[in-house]
C-alpha cells in the first residue's frame, strides 16, 4: 500500500484544522480502547470536514451507511440544527451497542437513530428526502449502497463517500481484492453518472463529494 499523501503534509494539515471537541476526543479514546480495529473510525480532520459540510449545507435530515462507534454521526450532530435528525445504519450488533453508548453519553438519543441490520434492507424501508448522506461501510457494498442512496437524496443534496482510494490500491490494475475492485467500480460509476456532479479529494484515504443535480 502506498501513502495517499505525504505524512508530514497530513500532519501539517491536521495541525491547521480546528480540533475535535472534548466529547469527540472522549469517543475516540473510548473507541481505541474498545476496538481491535480503531482505524474503522474517521479521524479528527475528517470529522471536522463532516461538521463543516453539515453546517454550510444546512442539512437537517442525514443518512449514514456505516455507524461503527458513532464518532462520525456525533461529529455531524454537532452542527445539525435543533430540529435535525440522523439515521445511521449498522450491521454489527456490537458496533451498534457501542455507538448507542456514545450517543447516550452525548445526549443525542433523540436526534440520532441507529438502525441495526443489513444496510440495503434498511435503505429499502427508509423514506426521503434526505439532505446529506455519508457512506463509510463495507467497501464491497459501495456500488449497491450508492444506487440505493441516490434516490433518497433531495435535488442539491450531498453524498460524502469515504475510503475511495483504498490506500492507493485503486491504481493497482492487478489487484484482485474484492474491496478494491468494488471501489473502482463505484468511482467509475459516480464520475459517469449524469444524475450527479462530484469531486474526489485526496484527504486521508480519499473522500468523494457528490452533489445531486437539480
Amino acid at each position: 500500500m502506498r501513502p495517499v499523501a505525504d505524512p508530514a503534509m497530513e500532519a501539517y494539515a491536521a495541525r491547521h484544522t480546528t480540533p475535535a471537541s472534548s466529547l469527540l476526543r472522549t469517543v475516540a479514546e473510548s473507541t481505541i480502547a474498545w476496538s481491535d480495529h480503531p482505524g474503522y473510525m474517521i479521524d479528527a480532520a475528517e470529522g471536522q470536514l463532516l461538521r463543516l459540510l453539515v453546517g454550510v449545507s444546512g442539512a437537517r435530515r442525514i443518512l449514514e451507511v456505516g455507524t461503527f462507534s458513532g464518532y462520525s454521526a456525533l461529529a455531524m450532530a454537532e452542527t445539525l440544527p435543533a430540529d435535525g435528525h440522523i439515521d445511521t445504519l449498522e450491521l454489527s450488533a456490537d458496533h451498534a451497542a457501542k455507538a448507542r453508548e456514545h450517543i447516550d453519553l452525548a445526549g443525542e438519543g433523540s436526534r440520532i437513530t441507529v438502525h441495526l441490520g443489513p444496510a440495503l434492507d434498511t435503505l429499502a424501508r427508509l423514506s426521503g428526502p434526505y439532505d446529506m448522506a455519508f457512506i463509510d461501510a463495507d467497501k464491497t457494498g459501495y456500488p449497491d449502497y450508492y444506487e440505493a442512496v441516490v434516490p433518497l437524496l433531495r435535488e442539491g443534496g450531498l453524498i460524502v463517500a469515504d475510503n475511495v482510494l483504498r490506500r492507493g490500491r485503486v491504481l493497482d490494475a492487478a489487484s484482485q481484492d474484492p474491496g478494491v475492485i468494488a471501489m473502482r467500480a463505484f468511482n467509475d460509476r459516480v464520475v459517469s453518472d449524469p444524475r450527479v456532479e462530484a469531486v474526489m479529494v485526496t484527504m486521508r484515504d480519499g473522500v468523494t463529494l457528490i452533489r445531486i443535480r437539480g
